[in-house]
C-alpha cells in the first residue's frame, strides 16, 4: 500500500509541473572565477552554491566568466523593544554588491547590490537559543544572497546566448 500511495504522489507531482529549481549554467558556462576583495562573508555559501551548479571555480585566466565581488554591508538592529526596556525583535540584514565580466574582461551586468533582511524574536528566557537563531538566519541570508548571485548569473548566461543567436540570424 506504501509504494503505491507513495507512486501516487510522484505522479501528481509531475502532473502539477512541480520540479526542483535548478540553473542550466553548466551547458554554456564551465568555469567561474570570483575576484575583489577577500574576506567576504559570501565566500563559502557563494562557492557551495556554484558547486551546485556544477560550475568550477578557477583562476580568473582560465574562467569563462568572473564574478567581481565590490562590497558587502552587514546590520543588526533593534526593532522592538519589551516591557523591561530590552530588545525584543531584531532585523539582520546583507548585502553584497558585485558585477559580472566575460573572460576579456568586458562588464556582462554592472555593478548591483543584492540584499536580504530578517527578522527574529528574542527570547529573554532562552538567549543561547536566540543566538543560535540569529546565526541559523544569518546563514540563511547568505545562502539566499548566494542563490541570487547565481540566478542574475543563470540571467547574464542567457541573455548573453540570446544576443549571439540574433545576431547570428
Amino acid at each position: 500500500m506504501r509504494p503505491l500511495l507513495l507512486g501516487l504522489v510522484a505522479l501528481s507531482l509531475v502532473g502539477c509541473g512541480f520540479q526542483l529549481r535548478t540553473f542550466d549554467l553548466e551547458s554554456s558556462v564551465e568555469s567561474v572565477a570570483l575576484t575583489g576583495r577577500s574576506g567576504f562573508r559570501i565566500g563559502a555559501p557563494l562557492r557551495s552554491s556554484l558547486k551546485q551548479a556544477r560550475i568550477l571555480e578557477v583562476e580568473p585566466a582560465e574562467a569563462d566568466l568572473i564574478i567581481e565581488l565590490l562590497d558587502e554591508r552587514q546590520t543588526r538592529r533593534n526593532i522592538s523593544t519589551g516591557a523591561q526596556g530590552r530588545a525584543a525583535e531584531f532585523e539582520v540584514s546583507y548585502g553584497l554588491q558585485y558585477r559580472v565580466l566575460d573572460a576579456a574582461g568586458n562588464e556582462l551586468a554592472s555593478p548591483q547590490w543584492v540584499q536580504r533582511e530578517r527578522v527574529f524574536l528574542i527570547d529573554q528566557g532562552n538567549l543561547v537559543g536566540s543566538n543560535r537563531e540569529q546565526t541559523t538566519l544569518q546563514q540563511e541570508i547568505l545562502r539566499d544572497v548566494a542563490g541570487q548571485v547565481i540566478r542574475a548569473l543563470d540571467a547574464v548566461v542567457r541573455a548573453q546566448a540570446d544576443a549571439t543567436s540574433q545576431v547570428g540570424q
